[in-house]
C-alpha cells in the first residue's frame, strides 16, 4: 500500500505518468483501445476522468485530466489512437473542478476480470523514456493499443500547443 495525501491509505490502481512540463492541458491523451464510453466526470479523487471498456472487456481508466476532447456521452464509441482530453492535475477534493494539489500527471488504469469474473486492476505497466533517434524528441514508451486483433505500440509524444 502507498501512503495517500487524499482519502488516507489505499492501493494504488494504475500508473502514473508524469509530465516532464508541469502544466495542465499540454500533453494529450489517446485512447489505446477501440471500445465504449463507458464513465466520464469528476471523481473525488481521481478528478474529471473517462473510462473505456474494450471489445474483449478490458476496462482502461484514465484520471486526473485537465478537459475533455470534446463533449462525450456514455456508449459513445471510441478509437484506438483518438485524443480524449488532455493531462492535468484534478482532484483530491470533493469541490468538483479542484486542481492543483499534486503535478500534472495521467493516471492510467486497466481492469480485467478473473476468473471469478471479478473486476481486478492489473499491476503498474513499466513505462521508459526515450529519444527517437531522426527526430530528437522525447517520447515515453507506454505499452501497446489494443486494436481489434492487433497490437501497436503507444507512444505519449511531446507535449502540443493549444
Amino acid at each position: 500500500m502507498m501512503e495517500r495525501t487524499y482519502g488516507g491509505k489505499r492501493g494504488h490502481e494504475g500508473c502514473d505518468i508524469m509530465a516532464s512540463y508541469n502544466h495542465r492541458g499540454v500533453y494529450p491523451v489517446v485512447s489505446v483501445c477501440d471500445g465504449t464510453l463507458e464513465k466520464i466526470g469528476w471523481l473525488p479523487q481521481g478528478g474529471w476522468r473517462i473510462g473505456i471498456r474494450s471489445k474483449t472487456g478490458v476496462y482502461y481508466y484514465y484520471a486526473h485530466l485537465s478537459d475533455y476532447m470534446k463533449e462525450y456521452q456514455i456508449g459513445e464509441q471510441i478509437r484506438a489512437g483518438e485524443v480524449i482530453g488532455f493531462m492535468g492535475d484534478t482532484g483530491y477534493s470533493k469541490t468538483e473542478g479542484t486542481a492543483g494539489n499534486f503535478d500534472v500527471h495521467l493516471h492510467f488504469g486497466i481492469y480485467l476480470n478473473d476468473e471469478k469474473n471479478r473486476e481486478k486492476n492489473m499491476p503498474s505497466i513499466p513505462i521508459r523514456r526515450t529519444k527517437i533517434r531522426k527526430q530528437k524528441k522525447n517520447i515515453y514508451i507506454l505499452g501497446v493499443f489494443e486494436r481489434a486483433d492487433k497490437y501497436l505500440p503507444i507512444w505519449a509524444l511531446e507535449p502540443v500547443r493549444r
